[in-house]
C-alpha cells in the first residue's frame, strides 16, 4: 500500500514517514497532491501557513477524497480538515468537519507538550485497542467541535483527540511519537486502508 506524505512546508515529515513504513506502507514525500492508497497531512506548523497550499489544491484534494482515497491528518493535519483556524490570522480549512480551530482556552502552559490519556467517545475502527492509552502531544490549538469526534483528551479543557468519518481520520496527538499507542494506531490504520 502506498502512502503519500504531503510536503506543504511544515516539520515532522520524516518521523511520520517512519511510522508508516514500520506499519508496512510504501511512503513517498511530495509537494504534489496525487493518487495513493493513503494521503497524509502531517503536522508541526501554523494553520495560516498551510491554508494557502490547501486552497490552491482543494479541488484535487476533494476529487481524490470523493474517489475513495483515504486521508490521515496528524496535529496540524487534523486541524486543516476543519472549516477555519485562527492561528496566524483567520484562515480557511478544507471544511470536512464542522468547527473552528483556536487556542486552548484554559489556564495552562502552552504549548502543551507531553503525554495524556485518550478516551474513546465515538464509533470508529481506528480507535480499537486505544481507550485509556497515553498519546504524545505538541500543540497550542485544538478543534472546537462535536462533529464526528471519536476520541477525546483533556488539558485544561476536554478536546478532540481523534475525528473520523468515511475515508478521513485525524488525530490531534502524534501517533508516530506515541510508542506502543502509535504502533496500535498504525496497525489499525493499515487494516482500515486495506479493507
Amino acid at each position: 500500500m502506498k502512502a503519500l506524505v504531503v510536503n506543504y512546508g511544515v516539520g515532522n515529515l520524516f518521523s511520520i514517514s517512519s511510522g508508516l513504513k514500520r506499519a508496512g506502507f510504501e511512503v513517498e514525500i511530495s509537494k504534489e497532491i496525487k493518487n495513493a492508497d493513503l494521503i497524509v497531512f502531517p503536522g508541526v506548523g501554523a494553520f495560516s501557513a498551510v491554508s494557502k497550499f490547501i486552497q490552491i489544491n482543494s479541488d484535487k484534494i476533494n476529487d481524490l477524497r470523493k474517489s475513495g482515497v483515504h486521508f490521515l491528518g496528524v496535529c496540524l493535519g487534523l486541524q486543516i480538515m476543519f472549516e477555519k483556524g485562527t492561528e496566524g490570522g483567520e484562515s480557511k480549512g478544507l471544511g470536512w468537519f464542522k468547527g473552528t480551530v483556536d487556542k486552548i482556552h484554559a489556564n495552562v502552559k502552552l504549548p502543551h507538550i507531553g503525554w495524556d490519556k485518550i478516551y474513546v467517545s465515538g464509533d470508529c475502527e481506528l480507535t480499537e485497542g486505544l481507550d485509556g492509552k497515553y498519546a504524545y502531544y505538541v500543540h497550542s490549538y485544538v478543534a472546537y467541535t462535536n462533529d464526528h469526534v471519536v476520541m477525546k483528551s483533556n488539558y485544561g479543557i476536554e478536546y478532540p483527540a481523534m475525528v473520523c468519518k468515511e475515508n478521513v481520520v485525524g488525530t490531534q496527538f502524534h501517533p508516530e511519537k506515541s510508542s506502543e499507542t502509535g504502533r496500535i494506531f498504525f496497525e489499525n490504520l493499515k487494516r482500515w486502508v486495506s479493507r
